[in-house]
């Protein structure tokens, strides 16, 4: 049975809208296309379903006010172009939602507002209360002030966030491409294109071997961007929908369960709790704790917790309740993110000790493990 049912079952959906979507060649607004899709938004809305939009689009109008063609530049110009362009940005939402009598609301977040906790809980309450309101929450990047340290990438992952932040049941990330596409091996070791694919699960390994670069040269992402935010949603037991943002109406197709773009199914590893997805994709790591062999077995097959025994090095200088990377013995790739019981200077003192020996090493004990399983997710 295809897993596209959910689609349809989807009381709740993040919908993110690249700026190649509604921009032309040559930085020109497709208006045409635009308003086809706050139709198709509408409808969803006057059908029960919750929606929530994540927008791309302020760069390119900046660079259309000021006359400046795609290409690169520095990053105080794309700061520039994204001031410019989100005031025309949200004027576009505001103008084309007004003709269905519904309200709208900007919402700019940037990395650091997943990164803290509290400002994590108190944007996700934010977002309730203006669904509450029946307003359409806008949310785009806060590329203005953002560096580049503290971005999200590109919107497909900040999408995947809220819609992980949200509990969304439905990620659709519109597209200039009509989803993944199969790529052939030609025989003198070209590759091609074929066919899309119209369901696949993230676990299988065609998947990073399909993925390409951006089709256009508007926005930042591309099909590898994509995946990482299915990803990102799956660990919230989100499916992810990759469409072609320029059919007309494209949401009510896959509402109506037509085989339109590529679904990808989250697989069977349920969701996790509401902590644990801030603690997976969130926050930022502080630092990077070295287990032995033992230990990543423990956590990773066991489910257990991390104890002083197993860790061979700390890198970082972090306090108690920092999030922490652990990292296996033969490899770069953390196998598990945490909250740390102990300060880096503590863990360092207590590194490769039994956890009846924590007291004597540093005076007092708070915890016998250095990350415990419920403050632990596995990457």
């Amino acid at each position: 049975m295809s897993k596209r049912s959910r689609i349809a079952r989807a009381g709740h959906v993040v919908v993110k809208i690249g700026s190649a979507i509604f921009m032309r060649e040559g930085g020109r607004v497709d208006r045409r296309t635009f308003a086809a899709l706050v139709d198709d938004l509408d409808r969803l809305m006057s059908a029960g379903v919750r929606v929530t939009v994540v927008t791309s689009g302020a760069v390119a109008l900046g660079r259309q006010a000021l006359g400046v063609t795609p290409g690169p530049c520095a990053v105080a110009e794309l700061q520039a172009f994204a001031a410019l362009g989100q005031s025309r940005l949200m004027q576009m939402w505001e103008a084309e939602f007004g003709h269905y009598d519904r309200h709208v609301a900007q919402v700019l977040l940037g990395r650091q507002d997943m990164a803290d906790r509290g400002r994590y809980l108190n944007a996700r309450s934010a977002l309730e209360t203006l669904h509450a309101f029946g307003a359409v929450p806008i949310i785009n990047e806060n590329d203005t002030v953002a560096t580049e340290e503290l971005t999200f990438g590109d919107n497909d992952q900040l999408a995947a966030m809220c819609a992980a932040l949200l509990g969304a049941d439905l990620l659709v990330l519109l597209s200039d491409v009509a989803g993944l596409l199969e790529v052939v091996e030609g025989d003198d070791g070209t590759r091609s294109f074929g066919e899309r694919v119209e369901e696949i699960a993230l676990d299988d390994p065609r998947v990073d071997q399909w993925a390409g670069p951006p089709a256009s040269g508007v926005g930042r992402g591309g099909m590898v961007s994509k995946i990482m935010a299915a990803r990102i949603a799956a660990r919230a037991d989100t499916p992810t929908v990759i469409a072609p943002g320029k059919r007309p109406g494209v949401l009510a197709a896959l509402w109506a369960e037509e085989p339109v773009g590529t679904f990808f199914d989250p697989g069977q590893g349920g969701a996790v709790r509401a902590r644990k997805r801030w603690i997976d994709h969130g926050a930022r790591a502080e630092g990077r704790i070295f287990c032995d062999a033992g230990a990543m077995r423990a956590v990773r097959e066991r489910g257990a917790s991390l104890l002083p025994i197993g860790v061979t090095k700390v890198e970082g200088n972090f306090e108690s309740g920092s999030l922490v990377e652990l990292i296996g013995p033969e490899d770069e790739e953390s196998f598990a993110r945490g909250l740390v019981s102990y300060s880096a200077a503590q863990i360092r003192a207590i590194a490769g000790l039994r956890s009846e020996a924590i007291e004597e090493a540093i005076g007092s004990t708070a915890i016998d493990a250095i990350v415990h399983r419920d403050n632990l997710v596995l990457t």
